[in-house]
């Protein structure tokens, strides 16, 4: 063999020599990278079971949901009597349902149980669980008072609220009158008379008498200008500061208000500057820009009009990007995912110097 074709052999044995070196390193360098990262998943691992515990669970919820129904009749007394009388001389259409003159189920609707509970709903249309996942989402601002909960349709966001303990009381407003008379039964028919307050009337930006189309699902249902047709029925109307007055509400120990009146989220808001101005309540709102339109609003007017009264929101739904907490006047761009047919709702409150 000549000279050079060994020294060509030789530096191709050192160059392979220093690929494998070089490979060694690396292999040496990605076991180390591998022990971190399995050193940082198991941290990652001990913090998600941490967080886990600490965490309120639905699953714990639904368990003890039968055994707070068993509290009720501790919870019942002389005050929720005069609350219970106090409605009853105000509201025609409960005091039909309570002395029998107007019968749910001579308008269709259809008695069943529900987690242990006795359970109207329009005919056809009933609800499979309770909303424990929404219950615990607005836990943390909205609990310990009394309750408003607007479009409350058959109660299931209210009742059991009030049953679980987290709003002393509930004064709902349901503007449909066999919706209302199933409410109205689920009230009575589940010993309820005094914590649960419902009222036939919808909320809006006016005194008076409001069109109600029936289309759909009684979840459907809404507020249409006066030229509009269909199945439609008049129902009394309020705006949020009228009625509470005319309830006899107090203010202070409102804690929580739930809205859902399809599309006429921001006329509930501009007849209820009064409430409005009370800083201590927590607003959850249902917003869908759709049907905001179909009302004849911009979406972009609830929000600047939210950003008048509120500091901070939470978007409730799960599946929503950034923060869980963030200051008011990001809520058009965190939104934005929903235009223009979906859906969410959003827990408003005022956080008083905090910095969150």
């Amino acid at each position: 063999m000549s000279t050079d074709r060994v020294e060509k052999a030789r530096e191709a044995v050192r160059k392979w020599k220093a690929r494998a070196a070089d490979a060694k390193k690396l292999c040496e360098e990605l076991e180390m990278r591998a022990v971190a990262a399995e050193g940082q998943i198991r941290i990652v691992k001990r913090q998600v079971v941490s967080a886990r515990r600490d965490s309120p669970s639905v699953a714990l919820l639904r368990l003890t949901f039968g055994r707070r129904l068993k509290t009720l009749s501790a919870r019942r007394g002389p005050a929720n009597l005069e609350h219970e009388e106090r409605l009853l001389q105000r509201s025609n259409p409960y005091r039909a349902v309570v002395d029998g003159q107007f019968d749910a189920a001579d308008g269709g609707a259809q008695r069943g149980t529900l987690e242990g509970l006795v359970w109207w709903t329009r005919g056809g249309q009933t609800d499979s669980r309770l909303p424990y996942r929404a219950i615990m989402q607005t836990r943390e601002t909205g609990s310990g008072g009394v309750m408003l909960d607007l479009g409350a349709n058959v109660g299931r966001m209210a009742i059991p609220r009030v049953i679980l303990g987290d709003v002393t009381r509930a004064y709902c407003a349901e503007p449909d009158p066999l919706t209302f008379a199933c409410l109205a039964r689920n009230v009575i028919d589940n010993h309820l008379r005094g914590l649960v307050l419902p009222d036939q009337i919808a909320i809006s930006d006016r005194d008076g008498i409001a069109r109600l189309l029936r289309s759909g699902h009684s979840g459907n249902f809404r507020l249409v200008p006066d030229d509009a047709e269909g199945n439609i029925v008049e129902v009394p109307c309020r705006t949020l500061d009228t009625w509470v007055a005319q309830t006899g509400i107090d203010l202070d120990s409102v804690t929580f208000i739930k809205v859902d009146v399809e599309g006429s989220e921001r006329r509930v808001l501009a007849g209820a500057a009064g409430v409005l101005a009370r800083s201590h309540i927590a607003w959850q709102i249902e917003v869908k820009p759709s049907w905001l339109r179909s009302a004849g609003d911009d979406p972009e007017a609830l929000y600047t009009e939210v950003q008048r009264w509120f500091t901070h929101f939470i978007d409730l739904n799960k599946a929503a990007a950034g923060r869980r907490v963030r200051p008011v006047v990001e809520l058009s761009e965190a939104l934005a995912y929903i235009e223009p047919d979906g859906k969410t709702d959003v827990l408003l409150f005022s956080a008083a110097g905090a910095r969150l």
